[in-house]
């Protein structure tokens, strides 16, 4: 059997902010991390202590953030790193973003939510033998 590397099958995500008050800003960011990472995300967001908070957003934008068209109001980029994103970024933009992100990262992908052929072969030979 040939092996296959994890990085073939790598989902990313452009979300985009249409008829908000971030209309026209683009995030990248990636979907498949371990699920660990995912699930200390998760509950570091929904903690009640900012300091956890604060700590999810950084793990957010350290593993999952990629880039963004984000900008300074001189039209200067904003990287897309933790550090830049902490500082300047609005509270509420990083918080749709984990919000966001977290939906899509638990969908599966668009091949895995259709029947595969060899489902539907076995239901034609379970109701070929009622």
């Amino acid at each position: 059997m040939p092996k296959f590397k994890l990085g073939q099958a790598k989902r990313v995500a452009n979300i985009t902010f249409e008829g908000t008050d971030f209309d026209g800003l683009t995030v990248r960011c990636g979907l498949d991390l371990p699920l660990k990472t995912v699930m200390e995300i998760q509950k570091l967001s929904a903690s009640e202590k900012q300091t956890e908070k604060v700590k999810a957003n950084t793990i957010w934008c350290n593993e999952v953030l990629e880039t963004w068209n984000l900008t300074d109001d001189d039209g200067k980029d904003i990287p897309a790193t933790a550090e830049s994103a902490l500082a300047v970024a609005p509270a509420r933009l990083l918080a749709f973003l984990i919000t966001k992100w977290a939906e899509l990262v638990s969908e599966p992908p668009a091949n895995l939510s259709k029947p595969q052929s060899d489902t539907v072969m076995l239901e034609a030979l379970a109701n070929q033998s009622q």
